[in-house]
């Protein structure tokens, strides 16, 4: 705010790149000589079909969770997403903590786009058995149509993890999301590269068919995000 006739103070915005370099992710299978000319449907084009099904399933599952050898950086694994913890060895998901995951958003100014929770059927069924407040409450944390939640829409895949541990909760907790998905970049280097081999295993009269796509993933502002990462759903 400026007087009359007075002039603003000059803005200096910062900018920084999102740098990603290609990450391998493949796949093949062997297909024999008596499988491919007894088969109608050609088994090729299903095998075709079901690899890039398979690769375009392994892409999602690094965007939620990679950070392994080789693999892109999911959202779970970002560091500076908001972190609501839930116990020493996890708990059960309670009303308090979805409360927390948009909190977690909403107070670094992030709460703009495309605004959703990702949760694991588990979650899903566990809200859907649990009150918000008390056992005699008949409002349940997550209720019919099944499709939102604290006012944002839901979605439900079993690639969001249910195998995580927290405390002497080994293996067993499960993760759920909440964020700007606009702000989850997905880099590809090209399309899928398909390859038909009939040379290697010419001898045996098989076939295989290998497949390979380079991407990398990468969050734009990591306080786009939020996570719980020890929901205890059993």
């Amino acid at each position: 705010w400026v007087a009359e006739d007075g002039a603003p103070t000059e803005g200096a915005p910062t900018f920084r790149q999102v740098t990603m370099a290609p990450k391998t992710v493949g796949a093949y299978v062997d297909m024999s000589r008596k499988l491919m000319i007894q088969s109608d449907p050609s088994v090729e084009g299903i095998v075709r079909s079901d690899i890039l099904s398979q690769i375009a399933v392994a892409i999602d599952g690094v965007a939620i969770e990679g950070g392994g050898s080789n693999e892109p950086t999911g959202i779970t694994q970002t560091s500076g997403i908001g972190s609501v913890a839930m116990g020493t060895n996890g708990l059960a998901p309670n009303w308090a903590s979805v409360v927390q995951l948009v909190r977690e958003v909403e107070i670094d100014n992030a709460d703009v786009g495309s605004l959703a929770f990702l949760m694991n059927p588990q979650t899903k069924a566990k809200m859907a058995n649990t009150a918000r407040v008390a056992s005699t409450d008949s409002q349940m944390i997550l209720n019919q149509p099944w499709n939102d939640l604290y006012g944002y829409n839901m979605a439900v895949s079993n690639l969001v993890p249910s195998d995580l541990t927290k405390g002497s909760s080994s293996g067993v907790c499960s993760a759920m999301i909440f964020g700007n998905f606009n702000d989850l970049m997905i880099g590809e280097w090209g399309v899928v590269d398909v390859n038909i081999d009939d040379k290697s295993l010419s001898t045996t009269g098989q076939v295989r068919l290998v497949a390979f796509m380079d991407v990398d993933v990468a969050v734009r502002h990591a306080q786009s995000f939020s996570a719980v990462l020890d929901y205890l759903t059993t």
